[in-house]
């Protein structure tokens, strides 16, 4: 049955910029981008046991933002057997367009470019990840 819904897990770290423009990147696609096609999860309530939380990860496509190489978002949720259906890492996307959030607390301008940037790569996800499952459902029909 297609359900036109993704669910997203933006990073839980707190202690480096690059989670905080993870968040806001989720907050934006949730908010301005996709709002009617995504879902965000999420990731402490996930790991602690969060019943809702891991029945829709198992049952729908997540796309997970990471804010840094340790990945913590994307391990969780593929040992946890979610349906993975892709993985944004803020520093690659960092180092593509060479701009870079300087504060956890509060993104000045050039994090918040870099913010919107990270969310329109996840909004072409979830455009790519709802086209798929959308031809997998005609083709079961």
């Amino acid at each position: 049955m297609f359900i036109p819904m993704v669910g997203v897990v933006p990073c839980s770290g707190e202690e480096i910029p690059e989670g905080t423009v993870a968040r806001i990147a989720a907050r934006i696609v949730l908010e301005k981008l996709r709002p009617n096609q995504t879902m965000t999860i999420c990731l402490p309530l996930y790991l602690a046991g969060g019943k809702d939380e891991q029945e829709f990860v198992k049952r729908q496509p997540t796309i997970v933002i990471d804010g840094c190489d340790k990945r913590c978002a994307e391990k969780s949720i593929r040992k946890n057997g979610g349906n993975l259906a892709a993985v944004i890492q803020v520093p690659e996307i960092m180092n593509g367009c060479k701009l870079k959030a300087k504060s956890r607390a509060k993104l000045d301008e050039e994090g918040e470019k870099l913010a919107q940037i990270v969310a329109e790569k996840i909004a072409e996800e979830v455009d790519r990840v709802l086209e798929e499952m959308k031809q997998k459902s005609e083709q079961e029909e």
